[in-house]
């Protein structure tokens, strides 16, 4: 269920975390970010962040994002 403020899913405040993968520029391809979805993180009473991953990054960074809404069409990257 969508609620102002973002996802919540039995009342907390959900994200999704990402691993995103810098890729340098080559002679036939310009430089781009890859995204993969790695997990979620639930906000704790506290204010704190509880993360739960699927899958362990072991290089590039993680983004905590607010999920796009439903009806929004899918990033594509170039």
């Amino acid at each position: 269920m969508t609620q102002q403020g973002g996802e919540r899913v039995n009342g907390k405040k959900m994200k999704y975390l990402w691993m995103v993968e810098d890729r340098a520029a080559t002679a036939d391809r310009e430089a781009r970010s890859f995204w993969t979805k790695v997990g979620v993180a639930f906000e704790n009473r506290d204010g704190s962040w509880a993360l739960e991953l699927a899958a362990v990054p072991v290089h590039g960074r993680l983004q905590m994002r607010d999920p796009a809404p439903k009806d929004e069409a899918p990033r594509v990257v170039q």
